[in-house]
């Protein structure tokens, strides 16, 4: 039992990772991003290619995540440039543009076929008691973790991520009170593709080593849910949401009598939760 909810903690985490990168650029860009997962495979796969050609890991993971930083930052100049002062709808019906048309130049260059990923981080092991703890385990929870809290701390409690808030809102009255929203949206697509690289990497060599490009396509979907439990909005929550998918799914997984439906418990959970948060319009509909 203890196993199961180490593995899906692995997995939960990773969840948690990329949903925080959706709440950032929900949060500093106005968009819910469905490219998430899309520009993170990019890095991810990049790690693949170059430790399948003996490149020392940690510099394989590196060039990833900077590959990743800069498809998102091609993504925020996208955004910066045509679609600056576009409504949440239009700057998220582009995301959605953005994430086929890389899942298509993804496929092309890196093929659809399961590839095997090396062990990234087997030092990170722990062992309590009788549980042995997997690096990636480890290396997922400390990202995670360190993700919400910083990204908290950084948005709620500086001067510069106040004026962030501030761009996010209004964009145009930003850039009339000297914010560069241009050169922040840039920055923010980046910062959130190399993080997105980061939580791919953490899944595909820990717990879904044998796993093609369309189906870890498919983590946009818990990402989504995890952010949705945040509100696109709160990044404590958002990590909680995660890691309870992530354990959720482990358990589904361990019964071999429901293990072929895990991935389908997120559309049950997505519609709870807009029920959930639409009750209030709906009651105050009723007493009017």
């Amino acid at each position: 039992m203890l196993d199961t909810l180490a593995s899906g903690f692995v997995i939960g985490a990773a969840y948690a990772s990329l949903g925080l990168c959706i709440t950032l650029l929900s949060r500093m860009g106005g968009v819910v991003n469905f490219a998430q997962t899309a520009i993170g495979l990019f890095g991810s796969y990049t790690f693949l290619v170059l430790s399948d050609s003996s490149t020392p890991l940690w510099l394989a993971a590196m060039i990833g995540v900077i590959i990743s930083g800069l498809v998102g930052a091609f993504s925020g100049l996208i955004m910066a440039r045509w679609f600056n002062n576009s409504d949440i709808g239009t700057r998220s019906s582009v995301a959605i543009a953005l994430m086929i048309g890389f899942l298509s130049i993804g496929t092309r260059l890196f093929g659809d076929s399961p590839r095997q990923a090396p062990a990234l981080f087997e030092q990170l092991s722990l062992t309590l008691g009788n549980v042995n703890l997997d690096g990636g385990l480890v290396a997922s929870l400390l990202l995670s973790v360190l993700l919400a809290a910083s990204l908290d701390r950084f948005i709620n409690k500086t001067h510069i991520g106040i004026r962030l808030q501030a761009f996010a809102a209004k964009p145009t009255t930003a850039e009339l009170i000297g914010i560069p929203s241009k050169k922040l949206t840039i920055l923010i697509w980046s910062i959130a593709g190399g993080m997105s690289a980061l939580a791919m990497l953490i899944i595909i060599t820990s717990s879904a080593r044998n796993a093609n490009y369309a189906s870890l396509s498919l983590l946009i979907i818990p990402a989504l849910c995890a952010a949705l439990i945040g509100a696109f909005h709160n990044f404590y929550w958002t990590l909680i949401g995660g890691l309870a998918f992530g354990m959720l799914e482990a358990l589904i997984l361990s019964n071999a009598l429901v293990a072929a439906y895990a991935q389908t418990i997120y559309l049950p959970v997505i519609l709870i939760i807009l029920l959930w948060t639409k009750r209030k319009d709906k009651w105050d509909g009723q007493r009017a």
